[in-house]
């Protein structure tokens, strides 16, 4: 699993949102998005992943970017 990053924009129903693979490119979508008239004065976040877990079998088995 790689690591990844996503944008959510305040008080918005988050929208779709796409995985950027690089820190880089979540913050320019985050400028992006903070320029728009519509979020003006709305907090941008930029969330990362830093795992995930399946239920698939017992136990529960987590993976860790690197």
């Amino acid at each position: 699993m790689a690591k990844f990053w996503i944008i959510f924009v305040e008080h918005t129903d988050g929208g779709r949102h796409y995985r950027h693979s690089t820190l880089e490119s979540a913050e320019t979508e985050a400028e992006r998005l903070a320029r728009l008239p519509d979020n003006q004065g709305l907090a941008v976040y930029i969330f990362g992943c830093e795992g995930k877990c399946q239920a698939q079998e017992v136990p529960v088995r987590w993976e860790i970017p690197r």
